[in-house]
């Protein structure tokens, strides 16, 4: 596996080479400037007079889960950060009719012994794969601040495409949202049913910096964890996804050989060119039908999983 930088490759031939388990970091789409700029503003304003990297030293855990609850989902479904998400999956050479994308997720990691569950939860190691994604998923993730490898997040290269031990029977997407709705609510014990690799300890990690204003882009079926952030600092990032609608009709992917979830997060993305949805006859024809009364969508007020 190779991480590559503003490789020449236009969309078919990016997707493909992260199918493949490569990484690809891209520093040149102006979109992904202009969000870091958005995002860095809204945390000064949502923390003044504190630095957002500090603001841990200034609220309790339970204070930070309140303040996040409320600005995440904003900054989410904000017309802005949606507007400049698609900017940027376009800038990149996919094809707006043809690609559909998430919400941009604003994530935290705050140092060890602060807030790192519900609207902070540290991720172990996992694939989003085990979470209902698709495997024609593609994670775009950036930094707000400059990142260090006491902060970052890392990746079990040689594990993808192999069978990993793990926990993903156990989780059902469907009822994934409805237990989303307390995530906000949960400071001192992980409630949510969160996947998870069993006795994991890889020999060695990858470790990638992107500095702000460049973005990383892998497979959501990569192997990947949030570090244990013992550098003082929060760690503030955004991360979205992208889908393309002829690879999930032909069934090009990544490799999803451990994958043992029920329920599909296809319903999640919208169209890049028009904000519209999957057709629902698409979805029941590629994923089946989901059971009766399901909640297909999150329509919560929180942002749910946090990295």
């Amino acid at each position: 596996m190779a991480v590559l930088v503003d490789p020449d490759y236009d969309g078919r031939t990016l997707r493909e080479t992260l199918y493949l388990g490569h990484l690809v970091v891209l520093t040149r789409l102006s979109a992904v400037g202009r969000l870091v700029d958005h995002i860095r503003d809204e945390l000064g304003t949502l923390f003044a007079p504190h630095d957002p990297e500090h603001a841990h030293q200034h609220f309790s855990r339970e204070e930070m889960a309140s303040v996040l609850s409320v600005w995440k989902p904003a900054f989410m479904h904000s017309d802005r950060a949606k507007g400049l998400v698609r900017a940027a999956i376009t800038e990149a050479g996919f094809c707006a009719e043809t690609t559909h994308y998430d919400v941009p997720k604003p994530r935290t990691s705050f140092p060890v012994g602060h807030l790192t569950t519900g609207i902070a939860f540290a991720f172990p190691w996992h694939r989003d794969t085990w979470y209902g994604a698709p495997c024609q998923q593609i994670n775009w993730w950036f930094p707000v601040f400059p990142i260090r490898e006491d902060n970052a997040m890392s990746f079990d290269l040689p594990s993808f495409g192999k069978t990993v031990l793990n926990s993903s029977a156990t989780f059902d997407y469907y009822r994934n949202n409805m237990a989303r709705l307390q995530t906000g609510s949960q400071v001192e014990k992980e409630q949510q049913c969160r996947p998870a690799a069993i006795d994991h300890d890889p020999p060695a990690e990858c470790v990638v910096l992107p500095s702000p204003g460049s973005i990383l882009l892998f497979s959501g079926a990569q192997l990947h964890r949030s570090i244990p952030n013992t550098s003082g600092r929060a760690r503030y990032s955004v991360d979205f996804r992208s889908v393309d609608v002829p690879d999930v009709e032909a069934g090009i992917g990544a490799p999803s050989i451990d994958v043992h979830c029920s329920g599909t997060a296809i319903r999640d993305f919208r169209r890049v060119a028009d904000d519209d949805p999957f057709d629902e006859d698409a979805v029941v024809r590629w994923f089946g039908p989901p059971p009766e009364g399901a909640m297909l969508v999150f329509s919560g007020t929180d942002s749910g999983e946090s990295g």
